[in-house]
């Protein structure tokens, strides 16, 4: 039987397509892609894609329904080759990793660059992006879109009371009192959604400890909200209310509102993302000159005095049962390029974690100081996830602070509050950890 199978069997095996620095996952040109995007820009790779497999047909489908539209797909073993997973009917993507649902894309990272053989994808990152698509040590998700966070304000406004931006903590302080003396509230947020000055908050503490400042918040270390950075963060924080620098019913306000009073700029500071601009176009003056500075440090003693907070979102994933996984993989390698990232950044107004990608271009006084500022910060980019891998945590954190800056508690019962939420998540067994290194 045995002598028979050999004889039936003398089909050679067909070979698939060699691995090289120009095709490194062995794609099929011959096989189709398909792409499922919730935001347009998504499918810019699709082009480039296509330029290099001519035979290949590419199936792009933005949507705004991807749970809708793609959680029976997963289920049923048949889900497209790429997933821009974002939005609010985003997939879960800690379900999919615990389903073993989503390919290890560290490979990715050692492939060549699309456009530059001679780099790695991996050299393509701005430092200190990529922890966020890792679970459990592994890159599962591939997040594509930089936001950076700081203190926004009106160059106009600036120049015209002839105010510079601070550079320490007390210069911040003075800067607030010259606002308040020329009739403009100093210090705006969004009383209603707190966790935009949190974010503030722990940035002031990482760039005045450092990077494991909240490396031991994500880790759920034992005391990380008692560290000695978060407590003169929060503090400092503090001052701006016992000094009167809030503007008048900011703790009130929801997001939109403390974003007008910066507009009308009858708020001089609003701490805030990079989206501000896309957010509130309609609105925005004339030659108002959006621009962010970076939280100020505290002193001249920071241990990352150009720190930056920079979230990572809007995540790319390649779902292990798709059908043309390896052309998945050389799509994300064609996103990562320079040239789609720059059109990303062109059409769609914010940054990407290419490095480099947003040099040259075109753009406003907002988007450019953001640059900038990702630019300067190299190493010194702050980012923290506890926030996304325990969100009970995050809102925790975040009520906390809205409530200590309008006078509900003191600076040590914030400081408790906190800690005992990160306790609470700790001690839960039922709660998935994650660790960061």
């Amino acid at each position: 039987m045995a002598a028979l199978a050999a004889g039936c069997s003398s089909e050679k095996p067909v070979a698939g397509p060699v691995r090289s620095a120009g095709n490194p996952f062995g794609v099929d040109e011959t096989k189709p892609l398909e792409v499922v995007v919730a935001e347009d820009w998504g499918a810019y790779g699709a082009a480039a894609y296509r330029k290099k497999y001519a035979k290949a047909v590419v199936t792009s489908t933005p949507t705004k329904q991807l749970k809708d539209l793609l959680e029976s797909r997963f289920a049923a073993g048949s889900p497209p080759d790429v997933v821009l997973n974002v939005g609010p009917k985003a997939l879960p993507t800690g379900h999919l990793v615990a389903e073993n649902q989503l390919e290890n894309l560290e490979e990715l990272l050692k492939a060549p660059s699309w456009s530059d053989e001679n780099a790695t994808i991996q050299d393509a990152f701005l430092p200190g992006l990529l922890d966020a698509g890792r679970y459990d040590g592994t890159l599962r998700a591939l997040n594509y879109i930089a936001t950076v966070y700081g203190f926004w304000y009106s160059a106009l406004l600036f120049q015209q009371k002839n105010w510079d931006v601070p550079a320490t903590w007390p210069e911040l302080l003075a800067l607030g009192t010259e606002m308040k003396a020329a009739g403009v509230g100093p210090f705006a947020y969004a009383g209603v959604h707190p966790y935009y000055v949190f974010e503030a908050v722990l940035t002031l503490a990482a760039k005045t400890g450092g990077h494991d400042v909240v490396k031991r918040i994500d880790n759920l270390e034992d005391g990380a909200w008692k560290d000695e950075s978060v407590t003169r963060a929060i503090t400092a924080f503090g001052e701006l209310a016992r000094r009167g620098l809030l503007a008048k019913g900011t703790t009130e306000l929801d997001h939109l509102a403390s974003q007008t009073l910066l507009m009308k700029s009858k708020a001089g500071l609003l701490p805030c993302g990079n989206w501000l601009e896309n957010e509130m176009k309609p609105v925005i003056p004339a030659n108002f000159g959006l621009s962010v500075f970076g939280i100020p440090p505290l002193d001249t003693s920071a241990a990352l005095p150009r720190g930056l907070h920079v979230a990572p979102t809007a995540p790319f994933v390649v779902p292990v049962k798709a059908k043309n996984p390896e052309g998945g993989f050389d799509y994300l390698r064609a996103m990562l390029s320079k040239e789609v990232a720059a059109q990303v950044t062109s059409e769609s107004n914010q940054l990407t974690v290419v490095r480099g990608a947003a040099d040259g271009l075109e753009i406003g006084t907002a988007l450019r100081s953001a640059r900038d500022l990702l630019t300067a910060a190299g190493d010194q980019v702050i980012t923290w996830y506890f926030a996304d891998w325990y969100p009970e945590l995050g809102r925790t954190a975040g009520e906390a602070t809205g409530q200590f800056l309008a006078g509900g508690i003191r600076a040590d019962e914030w400081t408790a509050r906190i800690q005992a939420a990160a306790d609470k998540v700790k001690q839960d067994h039922g709660v998935t950890k994650y660790h960061r290194d």
